[in-house]
């Protein structure tokens, strides 16, 4: 009986899953709609492609967070990991002279390393993944601080900056990686057993384990994605300035939560989708651009950002609840049959 009922649950939640997901870029297209018969500087190629732009590299540090958050964690260490992407590829290509393609390699493996740490510690140490990653977090940026003593290092290779402004014809580059990206991960999650997984650990961990997954390492590696899909946008932030800065990812975290969330990820864990992370990401980033056109002042935005989220995570919390309730009225009768 209990095994039925949970059955109905995942297909109100899937259900309702699809229809945020629909909602959400319905919203986006009549976002778009709008901007453009209000703003004429709005609906100009060179800003839309700006807004692509943009939301590009914040959207991939997103896409690696989804997989923590899917599986029922958080990772707070990302904006230090980004500061320390960007400062210790620079210290590498620019002070030690090795080739850049060495030092994308090196700061990838040092988030790698960073990102096991994070799930060594969630995992087998028990440790809370706010706690953990809030720790590894202070960590890696005090090692970044003592290394750079908080100041920049430019004098990358005007060639590296391809990878944060460059076009393929009239497409930015950057664009054209994060859709990449997209849909590698999404046919990981929807066509592989490993990528199911990370839905099956954040839906049921002790049944996910009972049914011969192991859960372990797909903890680990859900921390260890986050880690180095951070990497690879902390270097495409670099790449816009040609200069590594230990505080790049400073305001990152509120921005990367709420496109998640946003994107339809419960943060219960088990449900959400790679292709609602861009769509959050591209959300934001629109409602940005807007208000920058329209000469509204900064901190607005961070009000704004913050509304947005604590909408989302209230529709989130209560529709769980609500599907939960209705489940279990649906099964009442049954049940008192049953007795």
């Amino acid at each position: 009986m209990s095994s039925t009922i949970e059955e109905k649950a995942k297909r109100y939640s899937a259900g309702w899953k699809v229809v945020k997901e629909w909602v959400l870029l319905l919203l986006l297209l009549g976002l778009v709609l709008l901007c453009s018969l209000l703003m004429p500087k709005f609906r100009t190629t060179n800003n839309i492609m700006n807004i692509l732009r943009q939301a590009s590299f914040t959207a991939i540090i997103a896409m690696g967070e989804f997989f923590v958050i899917l599986i029922g964690q958080m990772d707070m260490s990302i904006s230090a990991i980004v500061g320390m992407a960007s400062i210790f590829f620079a210290g590498l290509v620019v002070k030690l002279g090795m080739p850049v393609w060495i030092g994308i390699l090196v700061v990838l493996a040092i988030g790698v390393v960073i990102g096991i740490i994070n799930g060594a510690l969630v995992v087998y140490g028990k440790m809370p993944s706010f706690i953990a990653t809030l720790v590894v977090m202070n960590i890696v940026r005090g090692f970044i601080f003592l290394y750079s003593k908080g100041l920049p290092i430019s004098g990358l290779p005007e060639g590296f900056n391809f990878l944060g402004s460059g076009y393929v014809g009239i497409v930015p580059f950057p664009v054209i990686l994060m859709f990449s990206i997209a849909l590698v991960l999404y046919i990981l999650t929807t066509h592989t057993s490993i990528g199911r997984s990370f839905f099956a650990v954040g839906g049921n961990l002790e049944a996910s384990r009972l049914s011969g997954i192991n859960v372990e390492f797909v903890s680990v590696l859900a921390f260890v994605f986050s880690a180095a899909l951070t990497v690879v946008g902390a270097l495409g932030l670099t790449a816009k300035t040609l200069a590594g800065n230990v505080t790049l990812g400073d305001e990152l975290l509120f921005d990367v939560m709420t496109i998640v969330v946003l994107g339809g990820t419960s943060l219960t864990g088990g449900r959400g989708r790679i292709f609602g992370v861009v769509i959050g990401a591209l959300f934001l980033q629109v409602i940005s651009n807007a208000m920058i056109l329209m000469s509204i002042n900064t901190y607005w935005q961070w009000v704004v950002k913050g509304v947005i989220l604590i909408v989302v995570v209230l529709i989130d919390s209560n529709t769980n609840r609500d599907v939960v309730t209705t489940v279990a009225k649906k099964a009442e009768p049954v049940k008192a049959a049953a007795e």
